[in-house]
């Protein structure tokens, strides 16, 4: 890898890992890390530097990319305010794209998310199969994101659901979701693909350490391989924190009803339009199968898919008990489950 690497984002969930990845490494370019409001553990003693900036201030910018060979763009706002996307996630990475041509960067990779195929039902489909269409501002935003990083060659990074230490957004929602509504949908015969947050980080890292020939620009799905049915998640969750596995099965058209008439119920909060949107479509994405064929990513960086869901959860299995209240023991989770 020709001159220094640049990650941003290394104080969030994904781009944590990597800066994990790359502490106390003796191999390797110089790091820089973009520091934001949030400041990077023990940044200021680490053997990284760490420059202060902001994606939604595209001045701030300027200079960051100097002596940079590879950019790991992990940071993004990923919540209800649409003009915060548009400025942080979309013009901020059309921003850094720009800053990173300036400065002769050869290589970009920033991650995105298969959310940005909308509604689209997908069993398998590889890159090439697929069609974008978001449907919500965050993934409105990360489409625009995506194209400037096309257009100047670099690569995307598609995954779908991501767990592990940091994970705010799968699980965390998913034991909400379980401690809320006494259903599943369809039964959670849903498959979808899933890859733990140090596999993702493994595939950015290799990303950035590949051979100059080997560099190949575009999207990329990261998964396990091993797509996980919704109700196999559920019953590991049962299993580790006694939460309930609901009885009740409904057809995906009611469960939208009940969801949008309870987003109706909070109408006046600020942010709740965008909210139930982002709802609506996480609930499609687990009540219809989205299964990814992420072949490519693995030849590419010459890495092996880790070990599946099923193998993964216990070591990160602490870090989700802090969703799980302290009355939904294992008394409560028999009883949901029908066994007594």
């Amino acid at each position: 890898m020709t001159g220094g690497l640049l990650v941003t984002g290394g104080s969030g969930f994904v781009g944590g890992a990597v800066v994990r990845a790359l502490r106390g490494s003796r191999v390797g370019p110089p790091v820089r890390l973009l520091v934001h409001d949030r400041p990077v553990a023990d940044a200021d003693r680490s053997e990284f530097e760490s420059v202060r900036a902001d994606l939604a201030a595209p001045s701030s910018l300027d200079g960051l990319c100097d002596g940079i060979g590879t950019v790991l763009h992990l940071a993004g706002y990923v919540g209800p305010d649409a003009a915060r996307c548009e400025s942080v996630n979309a013009v901020g990475t059309e921003a850094l794209v720009a800053a990173a041509r300036r400065a002769g960067c050869r290589r970009f990779v920033s991650l995105s998310s298969a959310a940005v195929y909308g509604y689209g039902v997908h069993d398998g489909a590889s890159e090439d199969e697929v069609e974008v269409a978001p449907v919500t501002a965050v993934s409105r935003s990360r489409a625009r994101a995506e194209r400037a990083v096309l257009a100047a060659g670099g690569v995307v990074l598609r995954p779908l659901f991501i767990y592990g230490p940091g994970d705010t957004r799968f699980l965390p929602v998913v034991i909400a979701a379980l401690l809320r509504w006494p259903f599943l949908v369809d039964g959670g015969r849903a498959r979808v693909s899933v890859v733990a947050v140090e596999d993702l980080a493994r595939v950015a890292l290799g990303l950035a350490r590949l051979p100059d020939g080997a560099w190949r620009p575009g999207p990329l799905h990261v998964t396990d391989g091993a797509p996980l049915r919704f109700r196999e998640l559920v019953e590991r969750l049962h299993g580790e924190f006694g939460l309930p596995v609901p009885r009740l099965s409904l057809p995906y058209s009611i469960a939208r009803l009940i969801l949008r008439a309870a987003a109706a119920r909070s109408r006046k909060a600020p942010g709740a339009d965008a909210g139930a949107e982002s709802a609506t479509h996480r609930l499609f994405l687990v009540a219809r199968d989205h299964v990814y064929d992420s072949a490519r990513v693995w030849r590419l960086t010459g890495l092996e898919p880790g070990a599946p869901f099923s193998e993964q959860f216990a070591r990160c299995a602490a870090w989700y008990r802090r969703y799980v209240p302290a009355e939904a023991g294992p008394a409560r989770a028999v009883n949901a489950a029908g066994l007594s």
